[in-house]
């Protein structure tokens, strides 16, 4: 009795060469050849890591994103139709939410769906649809990101003549910046119209495509696929670099901050507050893009790049997703304060409806 296994596996064995011999010459009768049952192998045990890790990352990230970006937009939203006006930084701060949103539910939910074994759930069309919105919101992420930065950069510069007309010029230009910005992005996302496609029925994937388990990006050449892969890097380290700058500006004047016992010359202590936490989340993105463009670089190199791959270069690109809105909320006063307002409501509410109970401090005018 041969084993199918060992008869692939030692082929060239000499007893198996000459049992083959004497089978062919008719001196022994056909040898019974069974299929082993296999056991349970060390690609499909890392495959079952692989999407239990999967779903529990992207699960985390939708369950802290989405709930964060959207108190963060409905709080502006709220704010706009008190005031009839956002100021610039809540103007870029509610575009910010915006995109973000965008990034989860186009990509974080898909991956958790297919994480948990879910497939098919998209047509060619669904497809383009959803990596569009997703490279749309990512890319949008990071040059809100940067117009921030540019933004608290004038704020806190020195009140000199130069200055002071980017000041006076930058609040009123802001919604053409983001519209600007949208158009640039959109030309630079053509592939993501062009390449998408739903999964194929006999789940074999060609040669330079991204596989995203839900979706597939086919690319028609090598050339085309590092091509469109150079030009998405360039863009994103262009801004990164401009990131940098604003970074090393801020630090500087935030230096001088601390040397100067009357204060900031050009800005006052809140714009101080303001700068350190858009300095924060500059930082927060320039790290987190460095890991996923190390991970992306790598994978131009691959003709067939590794779901595990894909999965930690996306993971990483939709951190900031979910990131973003909390450091807002961490670092906004007034952010912070209506949670703590709406807190210390609902707390009232639970005192006021218990019977026998009551306290004055509770009662709302």
């Amino acid at each position: 009795m041969l084993c199918m296994r060992d008869i692939q596996q030692d082929s060239q064995h000499p007893v198996l060469q000459c049992t083959a011999l004497l089978y062919h010459r008719g001196f022994l009768a056909p040898p019974i050849v069974m299929h082993c049952k296999s056991e349970p192998r060390l690609m499909d045990i890392q495959t079952d890591v692989r999407l239990m890790l999967k779903a529990a990352g992207f699960i985390c990230l939708v369950a802290i994103g989405l709930p964060a970006n959207l108190c963060v937009l409905l709080f502006l939203c709220r704010l706009r139709l008190s005031r009839g006006h956002l100021p610039p930084n809540d103007f870029i701060l509610g575009n910010l939410a915006i995109v973000n949103l965008a990034v989860l539910l186009c990509r974080g939910i898909p991956q958790t769906l297919a994480a948990l074994g879910l497939r098919h759930f998209f047509d060619d069309h669904g497809c383009k649809m959803v990596i569009l919105g997703y490279r749309l919101g990512r890319a949008m992420s990071i040059c809100v990101t940067a117009l921030l930065g540019c933004y608290q950069s004038v704020t806190i510069a020195p009140s000199t003549p130069p200055w002071n007309t980017l000041k006076l010029w930058i609040p009123a230009h802001l919604p053409h910046a983001i519209i600007f910005l949208y158009g640039i992005n959109i030309f630079d996302s053509y592939g993501a119209i062009s390449y998408p496609q739903a999964l194929p029925a006999n789940g074999s994937i060609p040669e330079y495509t991204l596989n995203l388990e839900f979706c597939i990006v086919v690319y028609p050449s090598p050339l085309t696929y590092v091509v469109n892969g150079v030009i998405l890097t360039f863009r994103d380290v262009f801004f990164v670099g401009v990131m940098l700058l604003e970074a090393v500006y801020m630090l500087l004047v935030l230096y001088r901050h601390q040397q100067q016992v009357r204060g900031l010359k050009g800005a006052s202590k809140a714009s101080a507050g303001a700068s350190q936490a858009v300095l924060l989340l500059v930082c927060t993105y320039v790290v987190l893009f460095g890991v996923e463009n190390a991970l992306f670089g790598y994978t131009l190199s691959l003709s067939r790049v590794m779901p595990a791959m894909s999965d930690a270069r996306v993971f990483f690109a939709s951190c900031y997703s979910a990131l973003c809105p909390v450091l807002i909320i961490a670092t906004n006063r007034r952010l912070a304060e209506n949670f703590q307002c709406f807190k210390c409501d609902k707390i009232a509410g639970k005192n006021l409806s218990t019977p026998g109970q009551s306290n004055i401090s509770h009662i709302i005018a």
